[in-house]
């Protein structure tokens, strides 16, 4: 019974493309980001492949898209217990230059957010970012600079660190290409990171080097503060 719906599916969607017009058959390629180059039966073929495939448009995928991305917004800003955070860029006054309130932070620390990490990746997988730990050269380059801490309130949980991390290849002026801002989340208490972000294009993926640099140079902090 099953094969005979399959067949019958089939034989619509072949009769719903034989009265398809060449320029309605490219349309719904190009929307899927296919090929639209041949002859009437080559893009007759390539359509009912990609819908036997079931493949979306590119506006669907960028709707899915937003839809994971805003959702990934509110829990990189959402303590683990429900708390809400204020986001760094909307924090003004209270940053301080001292860095004796920075939480400690250990290389377990910033090899588990890296590489082990499984809440920042949509499909729970760990995140596996391993050539962001090269990125300890940026730090002793002395790429990181202008570190500020912010505890964000007295009664929260996590705090905030932010720098400015200088480009791999510095080139033009600081009007002309300006550095990264880089900015992690903390939990007070133990130094665990929560979350981090940069304004590189990689950034939202929140294990970009630069990120990475300034992790370095908490560690380096947290080691010079014991000794």
């Amino acid at each position: 019974m099953e094969l005979d719906c399959d067949k019958e599916t089939s034989e619509a969607l072949s009769r719903d493309l034989e009265s398809r017009s060449v320029r309605e058959l490219k349309q719904i390629l190009r929307e899927r980001g296919a090929h639209v180059s041949g002859t009437k039966r080559k893009l007759r073929k390539r359509v009912k492949g990609i819908q036997e495939l079931r493949r979306k448009t590119r506006i669907q995928l960028n709707s899915e898209d937003k839809e994971k991305s805003d959702q990934k917004d509110i829990e990189k800003f959402t303590g683990p217990l429900g708390e809400i955070l204020s986001k760094p860029w909307d924090i003004v006054d209270g940053w301080e230059n001292s860095v004796k309130h920075i939480p400690s932070v250990r290389n377990a620390d910033l090899y588990n957010y890296l590489v082990l990490n499984r809440n920042r990746n949509f499909n729970a997988k760990s995140t596996k970012a391993k050539r962001q730990l090269k990125a300890k050269v940026f730090n002793e380059n002395k790429h990181v600079h202008s570190i500020k801490f912010h505890s964000i309130g007295s009664k929260c949980s996590h705090s905030y660190v932010k720098c400015k991390v200088i480009h791999s290849l510095s080139t033009g002026t600081e009007k002309q290409k300006p550095d990264y801002d880089v900015w992690v989340c903390l939990l007070t208490m133990s130094g665990q990171l929560h979350a981090a972000g940069c304004t590189c294009t990689a950034g939202e993926g929140e294990s970009c080097n630069h990120i990475a640099a300034l992790l370095y140079a908490l560690i380096n902090i947290t080691d010079k503060k014991k000794d």
